[in-house]
């Protein structure tokens, strides 16, 4: 169990801080917290799995295929497999990621 997700992850100047969970649960698909200080992005990737992303707090703007969203606190999102797409923090944001098959 995970009382506070928060409290797990932490921003750095310039950085994003990323920890996994997929052990700490026992789970075989990839779960990952991610921190994300205001101007910072994660470009173009894509995954063999469905994403879903949750925003814990923040903003976040994502973009697939053209289309632009803007997701704040306890915004969830899915993200289809092989599907290129990129996560650009408008505020410090911290976020959860499964991906799922």
């Amino acid at each position: 169990m995970i009382a506070n997700l928060l409290e797990l992850i932490h921003y750095h100047d310039g950085q994003i801080a990323s920890r996994s969970l997929t052990k700490k649960l026992a789970l075989d698909n990839p779960v990952t917290l991610y921190a994300i200080p205001a101007g910072e992005s994660i470009s173009h990737e894509s995954s063999s799995l469905t994403k879903l992303i949750q925003v814990l707090e923040g903003s976040l703007q994502v973009e697939i295929v053209g289309e632009t969203y803007c997701l704040n606190d306890s915004a969830l999102m899915s993200i289809p497999a092989n599907q290129r797409h990129h996560l650009y923090a408008l505020k410090d944001t911290k976020l959860l990621q499964i991906e799922v098959p």
